[in-house]
């Protein structure tokens, strides 16, 4: 029964009135915190892995996206010196240094280098994880300290001991070995190997979490901008700090091989690391290619297949490509841009 008592009734009312308040005020912070999460917040990291510089650009609204750049940023650091050509910790180095030896080696080693040769095999040896010799003789590895123009009878000799096919594999007990003295350098699939473990680690965190990762140029996609829109990704003049062109992702990677990127100029002549296997010294004709795949893996590879195919015939690279699910922009030697019809469906929103 509801009292009857006057004093009663005056306490009820300031009783609704302060609950009613609260409520309100209750709502209002709520709504606020709503609107709060409900707006990714991009937390974004620079730093140097990879031999290069790299970005981490993520939101999550599960967990704080500091915690998933600095997971991110750990495991490239791990890559780096993993896979590294002189590292002492690299599982690469103790290959090489063990040549017609059998290296028992983890799963993860064991499934790169396997790629790397598969990636040789479709490419013809346009891409090749044998040139470590090459790049040696060329000072293409470690600081870059020792860059030269070695002789023409110092190339013949190495070579004689390049080729994916010197690789052999162990499936049953997981070991590879190197033989004819050829020495595995993974520096043109390693990096788009790490932006694939990137976004694998930034989805083990959070299945919705969003952004990218960026390596020395290339990107790999996380999730699109804002959970919808694309990103937009400009592609290096490889002759000035220009754009030339934008494309727009909301999933997959690119990557661009260029001259631009590790070389040296004697007698005016430009020599960089993008080395042809078949001749030993530096791929010619072309400026850049910038692929754009599923996949960091496939883009990186292929990315430097295409530089040292499109220098002899870049109307080949532009028709088959897109059948290994890559799309290609090229820059020739001069500027003159060539691309897939593939690539144009990425270069508008």
């Amino acid at each position: 029964m509801w009292p009857s008592d006057s004093n009663d009734h005056r306490v009820t009312r300031r009783n609704v009135i302060i609950f009613s308040s609260l409520l309100l005020g209750s709502l209002a912070i709520l709504l606020a915190l709503l609107l709060i999460r409900t707006k990714d917040q991009y937390y974004e990291l620079r730093d140097f892995a990879l031999g290069t510089s790299v970005r981490i650009v993520v939101s999550s609204q599960k967990i704080n996206p500091r915690t998933i750049a600095e997971a991110i940023l750990e495991d490239m650091k791990r890559i780096t010196y993993k896979f590294s050509f002189t590292d002492e910790r690299s599982v690469v180095k103790k290959i090489n240094d063990h040549p017609n030896e059998w290296v028992e080696v983890d799963e993860e080693t064991y499934s790169l280098i396997k790629a790397a040769c598969a990636f040789a095999e479709l490419t013809d040896g346009a891409f090749d994880p044998t040139v470590g010799r090459l790049l040696e003789l060329w000072g293409f590895t470690g600081n870059y300290e020792n860059l030269r123009v070695p002789s023409r009878e110092e190339i013949e000799e190495a070579l004689k001991h390049t080729g994916y096919k010197n690789v052999l594999f162990d499936d049953k007990n997981m070991r590879v070995m190197v033989k004819n003295g050829v020495k595995i350098d993974l520096g043109g699939i390693a990096k788009g190997y790490a932006l694939d473990r990137a976004r694998q680690i930034a989805l083990s965190f959070d299945e919705n979490a969003t952004g990218f990762v960026e390596a020395g140029g290339d990107v790999r996609i996380i999730g699109p901008k804002f959970g919808k829109y694309p990103w937009v990704i400009g592609v290096k003049d490889p002759r000035g700090d220009d754009v030339i062109d934008y494309i727009y992702l909301k999933s997959g990677a690119v990557a661009t091989s260029g001259d631009y990127e590790r070389y040296f100029v004697v007698d005016g002549v430009r020599y960089h690391h993008i080395l042809d296997p078949s001749t030993g010294y530096p791929a010619r004709g072309v400026w850049s290619v910038t692929i754009i795949a599923e996949d960091a893996t496939t883009a990186d590879a292929l990315s430097t297949a295409g530089f040292v195919m499109a220098g002899k015939d870049w109307r080949k690279v532009v028709l088959d490509f897109p059948n290994m699910g890559a799309h290609l922009l090229i820059v020739l030697e001069g500027g003159a841009i060539e691309r897939s019809e593939t690539f144009k469906l990425f270069e508008r929103e």
